[in-house]
């Protein structure tokens, strides 16, 4: 299931030419690249979402992720922002979406049309902090192991952003009970067409990572903002 619409926007956002060369589109350091939405937002779009919930798994199986994101301003100092709403959209185990219908993939062409698993938002709070209960993403053909994310402050869109994996973890993970039918993905980070073009914002953007297949994981990420 390659999905063109994962690659980085190449619209011109006021970045500089010299950021835009090397790829990045993120135009103070510390800031979140911004990305191309990717597939599969929430079915008519995020401003209709009502699922403002920390725990997004519904029914999926996997191993267990629990995610804390800070939201901060890189032009104040890197202070927390509160009030930010966050919304993360995700692949399962198996590599679909829920909300579709007709997606290939290594079950074979499935449609979830009427599901809202591994989706949701949640809203910063006074310490610019917000959680997701999910699992450990799987993978589909041609993209390498992500989380997608997008920003509001105040109903407006502040950042389209994706979130990457360390591969030596999601090949743990991707070997695991859970996940071997499917087995390890074969889209590497450096080849992916969202994170494959810039080593700085995969940097920004790589979550870092602690815990086990058997105990689950944590994973943490400041996500800057330039206000």
């Amino acid at each position: 299931m390659v999905l063109e619409s994962c690659k980085k926007s190449s619209s011109d956002d006021g970045t500089s030419s010299s950021l835009k060369a090397s790829g990045s589109t993120s135009s103070v350091a510390g800031e979140a690249p911004t990305e191309e939405e990717g597939p599969f937002p929430y079915p008519g779009g995020e401003a209709t979402n009502p699922l403002q919930r920390i725990d997004v798994t519904d029914g999926q199986t996997g191993v267990p992720l629990a995610l804390t994101l800070t939201i901060i301003n890189v032009n104040n100092n890197k202070a927390v922002v509160p009030n930010v709403r966050v919304d993360m959209w995700q692949c399962n185990k198996d590599g679909y979406y829920s909300g579709y219908a007709n997606q290939p993939g290594a079950l074979g062409t499935q449609s979830y049309v009427g599901k809202t698993w591994l989706r949701g938002y949640q809203v910063s709070d006074a310490s610019g902090l917000i959680k997701f209960n999910t699992i450990y993403p799987g993978w589909y053909s041609g993209r390498a192991t992500h989380i997608h994310l997008e920003l509001f402050i105040n109903g407006v869109l502040k950042k389209t952003t994706q979130m990457a994996f360390t591969e030596s973890i999601s090949d743990v993970v991707h070997v695991s009970t859970l996940y071997s039918a499917h087995g390890i993905n074969t889209t590497r980070n450096a080849n992916d067409s969202v994170f494959g073009n810039s080593a700085v914002d995969l940097s920004i953007e790589t979550l870092n990572l602690a815990g086990s297949v058997s105990a689950g994981y944590t994973g943490t990420l400041n996500i800057g903002l330039a206000l």
